[in-house]
């Protein structure tokens, strides 16, 4: 991981952290265009965020580094099918409105093996969750 994506997760961490858990979505959308431009200004490429398109790469990276920060909290709500996390996720994911209700239910229904049975990573959890709202 280089400089410039350290600072950026630093930064969704510190301003998570500072914010609460009841903004978590507001800290989630005022930290993406930092992170965002960090990244794209350590790539030197540019990032196509479209919100009518399927998740963007730069929405899947902080999807990723929002289930890194908020892992427990991401599980405990995932296994409960319902909760603030889930809900960020589903946002930073684009799971539409209408498909919220199935898709909190899959996390309940499917969490083992979502986890891996404890052996996931962010990157798998958020791999797998992406081929599980293509299923919805």
């Amino acid at each position: 991981m280089n400089c410039n994506t350290q600072i950026g997760l630093n930064i969704i961490a510190l301003t998570v952290l500072l914010s609460g858990c009841s903004s978590i979505t507001d800290t989630i959308a005022a930290s993406s265009q930092t992170f965002t431009n960090v990244s794209d200004s350590s790539s030197g490429s540019s990032t196509n965020m479209s919100k009518d398109s399927s998740p963007s790469a730069s929405n899947t990276h902080q999807a990723i580094a929002f289930a890194k920060i908020n892992w427990m909290n991401l599980s405990a709500n995932m296994s409960q099918g319902k909760g603030e996390h889930l809900a960020a996720i589903a946002d930073l994911l684009e799971v539409k409105v209408i498909q919220r209700p199935a898709f909190y239910r899959m996390t309940q229904k499917k969490f083992m093996t979502l986890f891996n049975e404890g052996q996931a990573t962010p990157v798998e959890l958020i791999a797998q969750l992406q081929l599980e709202i293509k299923k919805l």
